[in-house]
């Protein structure tokens, strides 16, 4: 995982949200601690971007979204441990049950 130091406005230009915004979900804990973001944190952010543009959600949904989607991805994660143990033996590290992408706008 690559940890940079970007500049909140930099962050916030590169997910296309408010600097606000961005300050907000770092103190809600829905992104890792500016300055020091990752790869991942920038994903969460355009999600975050999505959820508001495209689905008019106030920032408190978008926390819940954003919370249940983890804990989602955590659950299945889960599953997949248990169907393997079940199954006897496969090696639970190589079982996928979610599969990230990213949207590409125009």
């Amino acid at each position: 995982m690559i940890v940079r130091r970007i500049p909140l406005d930099d962050l916030a230009a590169r997910a296309g949200l408010p600097v606000e915004t961005v300050r907000q979900l770092a103190e809600l804990g829905l992104i890792g601690a500016w300055p020091e973001v990752t790869d991942a944190d920038l994903v969460e952010l355009r999600r975050v971007r999505r959820l508001i543009e495209d689905l008019g959600l106030e920032h408190e949904a978008v926390a819940v979204v954003l919370r249940m989607r983890r804990r989602l991805i955590e659950l299945q994660q889960e599953v997949a441990r248990l169907r393997v143990a079940l199954a006897g033996g496969q090696r639970a590290d190589r079982v996928t049950a979610w599969v990230e992408a990213e949207w590409i706008e125009p």
